[in-house]
C-alpha cells in the first residue's frame, strides 16, 4: 500500500502513541483523520500534524456508543471520500482484577465491556465503510493502554486482541482487507522511566505500523514492538 495515497484513521489520537503515529504518517504525506474523546489532547495532536500536511482533520468522539462511532466515521467519509487504514487502539480502562478479589466478576465484566466492546465497535463500523471501497484496506489493532500509569495491557486483554486480529483477518480476506496487531513491550531497563511510553518504544511502534502498511502479504499476525535496551 502506498502511504501517500492512503487515508489513515487513528483512534485515541490524543494519546502519546496516537500523536506519534499521526505526526509520522502526516510527515510522509498521508491524509489523517484523528479521533479521540479527549478534545484538548485531540487539538494538540492536530496542531502538530498540520505543520507537516494540510490534509488532516480531527473528529471529537463525545462518547463510545456504537451510534456515535458510526456518526464520526460518516463524517470522516464525507470529509475524505474514503479511508483505507484504521489504527484501532485499545481504549483506556481499568486493569483486569485478580481472580480472588471479592468483586472480581463484576469488575472483569466492566473492564471487558468498556474496553472490548468499544474496540470491537470501531472495527465493525470501519468495515461497514471499507468494504465498499473496492481497494485494499488494512486494520491495525494496537494493544496498548493509554494510561500514564500502566503502559501495557494485561495478558487477558492481549489474548482478546490477538484472537480478534486472527478471526477478523479470516473473515475479511475476501474483501481484500488485511488485519494485523501490535503488542508494545517495554524492556526491563525502561521500567523506572517517568513516562510510560518513551521515545524508543514509540519509534518501534511506528516502524511496525509502517511495515504492516507497506508489506501487503502481512495478515492475521501480531508483532511485538520492543524498545532497545
Amino acid at each position: 500500500m502506498h502511504i501517500k495515497e492512503s487515508v489513515i484513521v487513528i483512534t485515541a489520537a490524543g494519546s502519546p502513541i496516537g500523536r506519534k503515529v499521526a505526526h509520522h504518517f502526516a510527515s510522509l504525506g498521508a491524509k489523517i483523520a484523528l479521533i479521540d474523546t479527549n478534545l484538548n489532547a485531540l487539538h494538540t495532536t492536530y496542531k502538530g500534524c498540520i505543520y507537516s500536511h494540510p490534509d488532516v482533520e480531527f473528529f471529537h468522539l463525545e462518547n463510545t456508543q456504537q451510534e456515535t462511532i458510526k456518526q464520526v466515521f460518516t463524517s470522516i467519509y464525507r470529509r475524505f471520500g474514503r479511508f483505507n487504514i484504521l489504527i484501532n487502539s485499545w481504549p483506556e480502562s481499568a486493569d483486569i482484577p485478580n481472580l480472588l478479589d471479592p468483586n472480581a466478576i463484576t469488575d472483569f465484566t466492566k473492564v471487558m465491556c468498556s474496553g472490548a466492546t468499544t474496540f470491537f465497535a470501531f472495527g465493525k463500523v470501519a468495515i461497514s465503510f471499507m468494504q465498499h471501497n473496492k481497494q485494499p484496506a488494512l486494520i491495525i489493532n494496537l494493544a496498548s493502554t493509554q494510561s500514564h500509569h500502566q503502559p501495557q495491557l494485561p495478558n487477558t486483554c492481549k489474548c482478546v486482541i490477538q484472537g480478534l486480529t486472527q478471526s477478523w483477518s479470516k473473515e475479511l480476506a475476501d474483501m481484500n482487507i488485511r488485519v494485523g496487531g501490535i503488542f508494545p513491550i517495554d524492556s526491563p531497563s525502561e521500567t523506572n522511566r517517568n513516562t510510560p511510553i518513551h521515545a524508543a518504544l514509540l519509534n518501534e511502534i511506528v516502524s511496525s505500523i509502517e511495515y504492516m502498511i507497506r508489506n501487503e502479504s502481512f495478515n492475521g499476525r501480531v508483532l511485538e514492538a520492543e524498545s532497545a535496551i
